[in-house]
């Protein structure tokens, strides 16, 4: 009996010390899950594994990165520029952590518009918090334009415009060309190299852009010119978020032109032209037309130049526009090349009177559109689900197609994309593009002869849709509803604006005709051009008020 005593107390013991031993391991286990030290991050990279030997201190928004460190197991709470983040705790170790950086469209708010936080990463573990410097930066700069006095010398003002020109660490100019940075590899912009005297912000708009959907600062910084080696090289503004450059001159550097407002203006009609290096001009030229300086508007930023249209060039002086300035000179093709003018309601064209037509006015300097311009078609008239409206049906003559521009002056291979029908039109506060009216314009391409005419009956004739070649400008979204889209815009710009109450170029690609979509200009010379329509119509029982001057019918090219 004594044994099985001394037998049952030594199982006791075992037990208790069993027992004792597993409180231990349970102790130094949890003990190491808490990294058994203070928390520290000691670099951040990116998830990608080839790169997990490149570390980095500054990353943009939306950019996944892995925290490196030590101890950083049972994370808590993640802190960038002072804001807390959401991170993986499920990828969470002691020695990394997986965080995505927040975006500003989703509220994260970057240092470099708001000065009361700090530029780290924060980590708060179960055991303790650690802190690491690290950079989120604005989106990558870019530089529009720089202004400033000619001739430039040490101590002078320039006037840097440009986006994103935020968190500026340095502002320089070096002798390479910009040209040759724009076409070689580099990771940092060298050469003979002058830092600025001192440089500053002056503006610093920054907002969310509603057709990007994200954000972006319009920048304008001042730049103090040191004394600089070399009459022109590039000027350089680096900041956190990358390198940005512009060709600098100490005297005036050749002008460029970006955009011409029309290569065929309405006389009476404002003209403008964009670009750079727009410096003391001292003329422009088109034709037998000359303009001086007095007869223009530069803007101050000297990337615009507006002046109106007085007097068209005769026909065969040249369809070249020159813009001159003491830096040197730029030109730009096909303006009132009168070999792109299809009809214009004076001398060129053959009106094939179908009703209801349009009304053909003559022009005067006292007569709103306020031209003097010859004549001009207008619809003019209150619609309200009008299925057959006016319009304007003219072909070349009796028997010809229209003489289309040679292939030097529009590549055969050249998309219809860019190839389009223009027209000078005039809005006169009609009620288009207002989301209640529903008119919009048929636009019809006669193609052959022999091509059926369409009409609103289909009665004794072929389907009028299937087998003519149109564009109509405007779509139902639900009928039944009677809620209805206009695609492109009625009478829309190139840039997609249909201003209204003056004469600007309205164009239509000709790639948006059933049978020209995915053709080539050379298809199009084949086919050919026989006759062409443009009616008012309005399909829905809304009512409202059409008015619109067209003239100057032709086909342009945008090449750029």
């Amino acid at each position: 009996m004594q044994k099985r005593k001394i037998n049952r107390g030594l199982t006791l013991l075992v037990l208790f010390m069993l027992s004792m031993f597993q409180v231990i391991v349970t102790s130094c286990s949890d003990k190491e899950n808490t990294g058994g030290g203070i928390p520290e991050i000691t670099a951040v990279r990116v998830p990608n594994p080839a790169a997990a030997d490149s570390f980095f201190v500054k990353s943009v928004p939306g950019q996944v990165i892995v925290i490196v460190g030590k101890n950083l197991d049972n994370v808590m709470k993640v802190y960038i520029n002072d804001q807390e983040v959401s991170f993986n705790s499920t990828m969470n170790t002691d020695h990394s952590l997986i965080v995505t950086v927040p975006t500003e469209e989703k509220g994260f708010k970057l240092t470099a518009f708001n000065s009361d936080l700090k530029d780290e990463i924060r980590v708060v573990t179960s055991h303790g918090e650690t802190a690491y410097a690290f950079k989120i930066t604005a989106p990558y700069p870019s530089i529009a334009r720089i202004q400033g006095k000619y001739p430039r010398g040490t101590g002078d003002t320039l006037f840097v415009y440009g986006s994103n020109l935020v968190d500026v660490e340095k502002v320089y100019f070096t002798d390479i060309p910009a040209t040759k940075l724009d076409s070689t590899s580099w990771t940092e912009i060298e050469g003979n190299t002058v830092d600025a005297i001192k440089y500053f912000s002056i503006t610093q708009n920054h907002y969310l852009d509603n057709k990007t959907q994200a954000y972006t600062t319009d920048s304008k910084i001042g730049v103090i010119t040191p004394e600089i080696p070399y009459e022109s090289g590039t000027i350089v503004v680096k900041t956190a978020g990358g390198y940005s450059y512009m060709p600098y001159y100490k005297r005036p550097g050749v002008p460029t032109i970006n955009s011409i407002s029309s290569d065929f203006p309405e006389i009476g009609e404002e003209v403008v032209i964009t670009g750079t290096e727009f410096v003391q001009v001292q003329s422009i030229t088109y034709g037998d037309i000359s303009l001086t300086n007095e007869d223009m508007k530069v803007s101050p930023s000297e990337d615009s130049i507006k002046f109106i249209c007085k007097s068209k060039p005769t026909v065969g002086s040249g369809s070249t526009i020159t813009l001159t300035t003491p830096g040197g000179t730029v030109s730009e093709d096909n303006f009132f090349n009168y070999s792109f003018l299809l009809f214009n309601f004076d001398d060129l064209g053959l009106n094939n009177g179908w009703g209801p037509d349009a009304v053909y006015e003559t022009a005067t300097l006292t007569s709103v559109p306020y031209t003097s311009d010859g004549n001009y078609a207008r619809f003019k008239e209150t619609q309200s689900q009008t299925w057959w409206g006016a319009m304007i049906y003219y072909k070349y003559s009796a028997d010809s197609k229209f003489p289309l521009p040679s292939y030097d002056l529009i590549p055969a291979d050249a998309s219809l994309n860019d190839v389009y029908l223009a027209i000078e039109v005039y809005n006169n506060n009609s009620d288009y593009n207002n989301g209640l009216f529903g008119g919009y314009l048929r636009y019809f391409i006669q193609q052959d002869a022999e091509d059926p005419v369409p009409t609103n009956n289909d009665s004794g004739n072929p389907n009028p849709v299937g087998k003519v070649n149109q564009f109509d400008n405007f779509a139902w979204v639900d009928y039944n509803a009677s809620t209805f889209s206009h695609p492109l815009g009625v009478l829309s710009d190139i840039n997609g604006d249909h201003p209204v109450g003056k004469w600007y170029r309205h164009v239509l690609p000709l790639s948006r005709f059933g049978k020209l979509q995915g053709q080539t200009y050379k298809d199009l010379v084949n086919m050919g051009l026989n006759q062409i329509r443009i009616q008012c119509l309005n399909q829905t029982v809304t009512t409202g008020k059409v008015d619109v001057m067209f003239d100057n019918v032709r086909i342009y090219y945008n090449k750029k």
